[in-house]
C-alpha cells in the first residue's frame, strides 16, 4: 500500500497521539470508521423519521414501489 505525507497542525498531531493508537494510521482509521458509522446511523434515523412522517397512502405507495423494484431484481445475480 502506498503512503503519503500530510501537513497537520501540532495541535491536531497531538490530538491524534493522545488517542493512544499504536500508530497514527491506526488511530486515524479508527476515527474515520467511527465517523462513517455515525453518519450512517444519522442517515438511517433521518430516513426512518421521514418514513414515519408519511401518510398511510404515501407509505402504501412507497411499499408498492419498493415491491416493484424487488420484483424486478428477483432472480438476478
Amino acid at each position: 500500500m502506498g503512503s503519503t505525507t500530510i501537513k497537520l497542525s501540532t495541535d491536531t498531531r497531538d490530538r491524534i497521539r493522545a488517542m493512544g493508537g499504536d500508530t497514527y494510521e491506526e488511530t486515524i482509521v479508527e476515527a474515520l470508521d467511527a465517523l462513517e458509522a455515525d453518519r450512517f446511523w444519522a442517515q438511517a434515523e433521518a430516513a426512518a423519521a421521514h418514513r414515519g412522517s408519511l401518510s398511510e397512502a404515501e407509505r402504501t405507495a412507497l411499499a408498492a414501489a419498493e415491491a416493484d423494484v424487488d420484483a424486478a431484481f428477483d432472480g438476478v445475480g
